[in-house]
């Protein structure tokens, strides 16, 4: 015997799960193999072979919104604090932005033309907003010269 405690319980489960397969288990139940771990090692394989070849089939690919979404976060347009928005992107709204972003970013001697690309759900939230003030930095405690 295994000094590994094994779920019974999870053991039955994964052989009643393999009866399903097309060649079955050559066995009856073994409470023996059950408490080895074998019939939800066995199950495991199988699922893992399963979403395998499902994932095969299937490739996972970013709409291309999402992608200019990450691209925008990736460079710092948007943090972590944001988050995609459907009804943003069925207007294209995020490739929009980062067509716009690339331009305004290529000519680095206008600062001002950074600021004109204003995400619309954000917009008047920070120092472009009609009062906003600068933010509060206190001062350094002056030193006392010493004579």
């Amino acid at each position: 015997m295994h000094s590994l405690v094994t779920d019974l319980n999870a053991e039955e489960r994964a052989f009643d799960l393999l009866q399903w397969v097309p060649y079955s288990l050559p066995s009856e139940y073994d409470e023996e193999k059950a408490m080895c771990g074998k019939y939800s090692a066995m199950q495991r394989q199988r699922s893992d072979a399963a979403l395998d070849a499902w994932d095969l089939k299937n490739p996972y690919e970013s709409s291309e919104e999402l992608t200019s979404f990450r691209e925008l976060r990736r460079l710092g347009v948007y943090t972590d604090d944001d988050y995609f928005s459907p009804s943003l992107a069925s207007d294209a709204f995020y490739r929009k932005t980062l067509k716009q972003h690339a331009t305004t970013s290529a000519s680095v001697n206008s600062p001002s033309s950074a600021r004109g690309n204003v995400d619309p759900v954000r917009k008047g939230t920070g120092l472009d907003a009609p009062n906003a003030k600068q933010g509060f930095r206190p001062r350094r405690s002056r030193r006392c010269s010493r004579s």
